[in-house]
């Protein structure tokens, strides 16, 4: 068996508080990181509504390989009902969001803000569906199949076939900023657990000092040792007599219960004879009356039981 290696009291005692603290500190940093994402997701979902009912407002033009948005403030798609994309990027563009061409799916989410992950890169989008209406027109004097449709979009109570208007917004700024924040809580958790750590040793050496001093000294760790023990045992002392206390007075609370009750039946009785005595044209008892001889008996008994409470 290998050595055991000890660790000094001064250096384990900062480690445990840094310890916790850390903790704490990736707790909260996490809390913090999820509100802050929670809040831009947020604010992308309102720049989303805010560019939708923008687009919306008016009817448009989208051409082969691109959307001519009014205001030119958001990216848009042009989807058949289906899920078909009408409008694919240009050549050399950003892939888009890769929304799933599923007409279950596409009428689960729509009007309402999802996050997909993007088409043929890493990365998200968070995006709105619309409902709208659409009508291809031939684009003149172009002859590539491909590129000779252009689509004149309303919004839901306009003319032409159904079809879905994707707006959508990169999160890759969303991340960045999530970053940002993760590494500033980081970075002011690490001074803060630098900080608390010197603090922490600093003192802890301070309060170990007179017991390294003791231990240095024999003499004065010995008779530290005695005082210690003797402050030990005075304590036992106390917490022995404050329990032998308790059950001597809860022992004392019986008793008295008891004779209570005792002496009660006996007083009872000797005020039921001393009534009979008062009443008027009723001879004074004799010697061998029953009554009398009772409640006699009745009085000793009631000195007895007052000697058992003096003892």
């Amino acid at each position: 068996m290998g050595a055991r290696i000890r660790i000094p009291l001064w250096v384990l005692l900062p480690c445990l508080a840094v310890s916790v603290v850390a903790l704490g500190a990736v707790a909260a940093g996490a809390v913090g990181v999820s509100q802050a994402r929670g809040y831009l997701t947020r604010q992308a979902d309102s720049s989303l509504s805010a560019c939708a009912g923008s687009v919306l407002s008016r009817q448009f033009t989208a051409g082969p390989t691109s959307v001519a948005v009014p205001s030119g403030s958001c990216d848009v798609e042009l989807l058949s009902a289906t899920g078909q994309l009408l409008t694919p990027p240009a050549q050399g563009a950003r892939p888009g969001p890769a929304i799933p061409a599923e007409p279950s799916w596409l009428a689960a989410h729509t009007a309402r803000p999802v996050t997909v992950p993007g088409a043929g890169a890493a990365g998200s989008w968070r995006v709105l569906v619309e409902p709208v209406h659409y009508q291809p027109r031939r684009i003149l004097f172009v002859y590539a199949a491909e590129d000779d449709v252009e689509y004149a979009i309303s919004g839901p109570a306009g003319h032409g076939r159904g079809g879905l208007l994707v707006v959508m917004t990169g999160l890759a700024g969303l991340g960045r900023l999530t970053g940002r924040v993760a590494a500033g809580y980081a970075t002011a958790a690490g001074v803060v657990l630098v900080v608390l750590a010197v603090a922490a040793l600093a003192v802890t050496r301070i309060l170990l000092r007179p017991l390294r001093e003791a231990s240095n000294n024999p003499a004065k760790f010995q008779a530290a040792q005695p005082a210690l023990s003797r402050i030990s045992a005075h304590m036992d002392a106390s917490r022995a007599a404050e329990a032998t206390a308790r059950r001597s007075t809860a022992e004392m609370a019986e008793r008295i219960t008891e004779v209570s009750l005792e002496l009660r039946t006996s007083v009872s009785i000797v005020r039921g004879f001393a009534e009979s005595c008062r009443q008027p044209g009723k001879p004074p008892p004799s010697a061998d009356d029953p009554m009398l001889r009772r409640a006699v008996g009745e009085a000793a008994r009631i000195e007895t039981l007052v000697a058992r409470l003096d003892r």
